[in-house]
């Protein structure tokens, strides 16, 4: 059962305890931003990753309040597990939670990786039954993250996810207490929760990461293997950068979504290969009107999403998600009610 409100002595708040598993710069900014909320003295923050030094870097910055070398004592009286590990280590890491729980305890398991219809069904073959796992994945506000590629816990920063969208992507069986608790923490981080089907949230994910991973990996290659690169690369500067920064995405994760959302992928490859197929015949017939429209068209319009980006407006779906009735809940703390053994539908 979770802990209750009191500890042994009957006086003193008990702290929840939250275990975070993958130390790099999201797991690492999460437990900034944790540790520094108004509940943060009443949550314990614990760390684990498999490369320990930077488990212990993390706590030196304030991410955690304890680490654990290994992944069973972290696990140990957690109430939420949040598995910030890249999408290419997620199913092993699902398979290593799920067999080192204690499957008398109710816990919430949740994630921050970029595909979810996969991962609930691994979470489904692995995890007992008293772990509810709820998919999240925070959609970065570029304003706040930057535009380039965030690497290790070096990049790590407590406001990372404010003004940030944070899907929540949950199975129609889920406990409607785990999926609360998923959003409170998404409203804690700073972000706003925004509640997705599995199947489109990985379409906009695929879409938003995944294809342009890979362009950027086309561009790269294709730059690096035309001749006169040597040249090439000394006025390489700032727009070839943010043009390749995709490149430099977690490879294995890159190579696995890729697979898995084949058909996603593909059409978003078609679709960019018919714009390069147009341009390439404008630029042959010497169409400088037609160059000139499909460059201002394009202008325009990353100019209209980087303003709603930062303003983190998008129309009609922003307003549906205030109208969420979670939003007019009081959040007594970051878990809310809990997970409780009663069903809430």
């Amino acid at each position: 059962m979770p802990r209750t409100d009191r500890d042994a002595a009957g006086q003193q708040p008990a702290r929840q305890r939250i275990t975070i598993v993958g130390a790099g710069c999201i797991g690492a900014s999460i437990g900034l931003a944790l540790r520094g909320s108004k509940d943060g003295e009443h949550l314990e923050i614990v760390g684990h990753d498999r490369d320990t030094g930077q488990a212990r870097l993390a706590q030196q910055m304030g991410a955690f309040t304890t680490t654990a070398i290994n992944l069973d004592l972290a696990l140990d009286g957690a109430q939420l597990v949040i598995l910030a590990v890249p999408f290419s280590e997620l199913r092993e890491v699902l398979g290593d939670v799920g067999r080192l729980l204690d499957p008398t305890m109710r816990v919430v398991v949740t994630d921050t990786t970029q595909l979810k219809a996969p991962a609930i069904a691994w979470a489904k073959a692995v995890l007992p039954a008293n772990a509810h796992y709820v998919g999240g994945d925070p959609f970065l506000a570029p304003g706040v993250s930057g535009w380039e590629p965030l690497h290790g816990v070096a990049d790590a920063r407590p406001e990372l996810f404010h003004e940030a969208v944070y899907a929540i992507a949950a199975d129609a069986e889920d406990h409607p207490s785990a999926v609360r608790t998923v959003a409170n923490l998404a409203l804690v981080l700073g972000a706003t929760p925004l509640f997705m089907s599995p199947v489109e949230h990985d379409a906009v994910r695929l879409m938003s990461t995944t294809v342009p991973a890979l362009v950027a990996a086309a561009l790269m290659r294709a730059t690096v293997d035309a001749p006169g690169w040597v040249e090439v690369r000394r006025a390489a500067g700032r727009e070839f950068a943010t043009a390749t920064a995709g490149a430099a995405s977690d490879v294995a994760s890159t190579r696995m979504t890729t697979l898995l959302g084949r058909e996603t992928v593909l059409r978003g490859l078609d679709g960019l290969a018919a714009q390069l197929t147009a341009l390439r015949q404008k630029v042959a017939d010497g169409d400088a009107e037609g160059i000139e429209a499909l460059v201002a068209s394009a202008s325009a319009d990353r100019e209209h999403w980087i303003k709603q980006s930062r303003s983190r407006t998008f129309g009609p779906e922003a307003q549906a998600i205030e109208r969420d009735t979670l939003f007019g809940r009081t959040l007594r703390s970051m878990l809310g009610n809990g997970v409780t053994g009663r069903s809430d539908r």
